[in-house]
């Protein structure tokens, strides 16, 4: 049997650090080290979902694709979450694409072993529900800003959820954040070029770095402290004692 991972591995992600990692043993046990590529393709729209993935410093993007190949981001997955949930909710595939937004490290699960887990409807059952209320009003959020603000302050409050998962300097091309946001590359290179006119932002090829994040949350539409605030409940709700624990301990 592998070793289970130690806590400053796998219990780097949020829902992994909510568990007791007694009695989850089995899943501890089969977590596997997965350190993915900027860019690489995690699953395709479609695509059978094998392994569940839960991020540590790396950071995943569910991409939706239109039939012109346009893409526009759903929402992204970091250290609080899970990617793969639909297996959770009883799908067996992937509805969009999912990519590597950051390159970093995270741990991976077979998809089997994480139903066996939820099927006893204990600790990993109630976390991942919250986790799902948290994402929906995440990815409602972020549809509505895709519609309604403009491509400065999409940009803007894209970089600051970037920046609270991996500090103020970010490994992101042009390329890609036009991929997630749905706009042209050149639309992103003239909203980069006004942040950094503005003293807001540096960067260089492959790199951006925050210099003024007051700056940022300025311009960036109210969408960000809204999806924050969700992010920080979530992190105060998974630290809480499971409904499962609670009931178990009133017996």
């Amino acid at each position: 049997m592998a070793p289970v991972p130690t806590p400053s591995s796998a219990t780097g992600n949020k829902i992994l650090a909510a568990l007791n990692q007694a009695d989850y043993q089995n899943v501890f046990s089969q977590l596997e080290p997965f350190s993915p590529a900027q860019g690489q393709v995690i699953y395709d729209a479609e695509s059978a979902i094998n392994y569940v993935y839960f991020p540590i410093t790396a950071v995943f993007s569910m991409l939706s694709t239109m039939e012109d190949g346009r893409t526009v981001e759903v929402g992204p997955v970091g250290h609080e979450g899970l990617v793969g949930l639909r297996i959770f909710l009883g799908a067996e595939t992937s509805m969009d694409q999912v990519i590597v937004h950051v390159a970093g490290d995270a741990m991976r699960l077979r998809a089997s072993v994480l139903k066996a887990a939820v099927s006893a409807q204990g600790a990993m059952s109630d976390k991942l529900m919250r986790y799902t209320q948290m994402l929906l009003a995440m990815t409602a959020r972020s549809g509505a800003c895709n519609k309604l603000h403009n491509t400065e302050q999409q940009l803007a409050r894209w970089l600051l959820i970037m920046s609270d998962y991996v500090g103020e300097e970010l490994a992101l091309t042009h390329e890609l954040i036009a991929l997630t946001l749905g706009v042209r590359r050149a639309g992103v290179t003239e909203a980069a070029n006004g942040f950094r006119n503005g003293g807001v932002i540096d960067y260089r090829r492959g790199h951006i770095q925050i210099v003024d994040r007051s700056g940022l949350k300025i311009i960036a539409c109210e969408c960000y402290p809204v999806v924050k605030r969700e992010y920080d409940l979530l992190y105060a709700d998974l630290s809480q004692p499971s409904r499962a624990s609670l009931e178990l301990s009133s017996t």
